[in-house]
């Protein structure tokens, strides 16, 4: 609605697009709300199970739901592409009540999955979860290496590195967070694109969350294509797809620890 009626467009951050001359305001306003109600009477309809939300971290669990008490996770959580998701739903809420001061909004990006820069604070420390995960270190090394050969010298650009080591190590830190609140045979589906935001350097989020996931336990059913979308530096089309995971429950994976610790050769990260 917001693209017919106006002149901004996402990119991944709110930005302004050609001005248009003139634009329909009523009719797709009206629309909208009509899709918002006819979906809400659905539901109501159809659904007799109680929801519960809860404002708060998903890195951190422990204290909020009891242990082995989800059969299922379907989410789809930030990616690791610039856009800061307190600035496109700041009106929102402000008008909510979620927030009144600079240090409402403050503590709610510090509750938040680091998945741009806006949102790097000196005391994060997620990155050091993935410190020796290989691959995730030649990628942070790579945009790196791209912002110096391109002289790129803004605060934001400095950080660009480091917030794509602390998105995974925050994901990482909610995957191993989780472990105790799933019952055995849970079953698991995560929502991530690859991307290309920071200079261009390729991010295979999908693939790397399913091998963050495998390190801590989980059992990587598949990786599903959802659909593709336009990058908006690239103009390539990229992946969006469908981390699918089973956890096996503490005796399996204390097996495949067993297993993986019988192996010398192979590497395996256990953090409670």
């Amino acid at each position: 609605m917001i693209n017919e009626i106006s002149n901004l467009q996402f990119g991944p951050e709110i930005g302004v697009g050609p001005k248009k001359s003139d634009a329909a305001v009523v009719a797709p306003w009206l629309r909208g709300v009509k899709k918002m109600a006819d979906d809400l009477q659905t539901l109501h309809r159809h659904s007799t199970v109680p929801a519960t939300v809860h404002q708060a971290d998903a890195r951190d669990l422990a204290l909020l739901l009891p242990p082995n008490s989800i059969d299922a996770v379907i989410t789809s959580p930030p990616y690791p592409n610039e856009k800061d998701y307190t600035r496109t739903t700041r009106l929102e809420a402000v008008l909510l009540g979620f927030i009144q001061s600079k240090d409402d909004l403050r503590r709610l990006k510090q509750s938040l999955v680091r998945s741009n820069t806006r949102g790097v604070y000196k005391s994060d420390t997620d990155d050091r979860l993935v410190a020796d995960h290989d691959e995730i270190q030649r990628i942070a090394e790579s945009i790196e290496a791209r912002r110096i050969e391109l002289g790129k010298t803004s605060g934001f650009e400095r950080l660009y590195a480091r917030v794509t080591k602390l998105y995974f190590g925050g994901m990482l830190r909610h995957l191993m967070d989780l472990r105790p609140m799933l019952r055995p045979g849970a079953r698991l589906a995560y929502v991530v694109g690859d991307q290309a935001s920071y200079l261009r350097v390729m991010i295979r989020t999908g693939q790397l969350l399913a091998d963050l996931a495998k390190s801590v336990g989980y059992e990587v059913v598949g990786i599903d294509l959802f659909r593709t979308r336009l990058a908006t530096a690239t103009r390539e089309q990229l992946r969006e797809e469908v981390v699918l995971l089973r956890w096996p429950g503490d005796n399996g994976f204390r097996s495949k620890l067993n297993r993986f610790a019988a192996a010398p050769s192979r590497s395996f990260l256990f953090q409670r």
